[in-house]
């Protein structure tokens, strides 16, 4: 039996730690979109062979997972206390849009395979505590949620300018608003 050869001619393997495998690869998604992102060149660019990726990362499914995760992650969320529903809702759909026109590549890869992790969880359940802070029942709460979440995507997706993003989820959560009113 020979022995294993060792993962890299540059760096050895224990040297390489998966959040900086992450941090190239959303840099990758960056600059070029989900198509240029490969293990040879997210190899190439940490100086070590694909196949030394493997040692970290299972598949570019998995890593494309956790890219997307790191980026929700980093996207803010409003505090709960004392919270204010309204500004909470449209910073946080900001938020979103904000992050979406920065990592375009999510947009894509949305588009191809459900990428739902630990962060994008977290995300989707503080916009629904805040939907729910307004007084809104849990299924309404979801519904709004659900369309906030649905504007700042479709927002991003056409790059629109700001004051009419502004407009457009105002306009929604007088809507909001007026389901509360209704309700009382």
């Amino acid at each position: 039996m020979s022995s294993p050869m060792p993962p890299t001619a540059g760096m050895p393997r224990d040297a390489l730690h998966q959040e900086q495998i992450i941090q190239a690869a959303i840099a990758l998604l960056d600059e070029g979109g989900i198509e240029s992102l490969t293990m040879r060149r997210l190899g190439s660019r940490l100086g070590i062979t694909a196949a030394a990726l493997y040692w970290h990362i299972k598949s570019r499914h998995e890593l494309l997972l956790l890219a997307a995760d790191t980026v929700w992650g980093q996207t803010p969320l409003p505090a709960l206390d004392g919270l204010e529903w309204r500004p909470a809702l449209l910073a946080m759909a900001d938020n979103l849009r904000s992050m979406l026109l920065r990592h375009p590549w999510l947009l894509a890869a949305m588009t191809i395979q459900p990428l739902d992790g630990p962060a994008r969880d977290r995300h989707d359940e503080h916009l629904l505590a805040v939907c729910e802070a307004s007084g809104l029942t849990r299924r309404d709460a979801e519904q709004a949620a659900q369309s906030v979440v649905t504007f700042a995507i479709g927002a991003a997706l056409a790059d629109t300018p700001r004051p009419y993003v502004s407009f457009g989820l105002q306009s929604l959560l007088d809507g909001v608003e007026a389901r509360l009113v209704a309700r009382t």
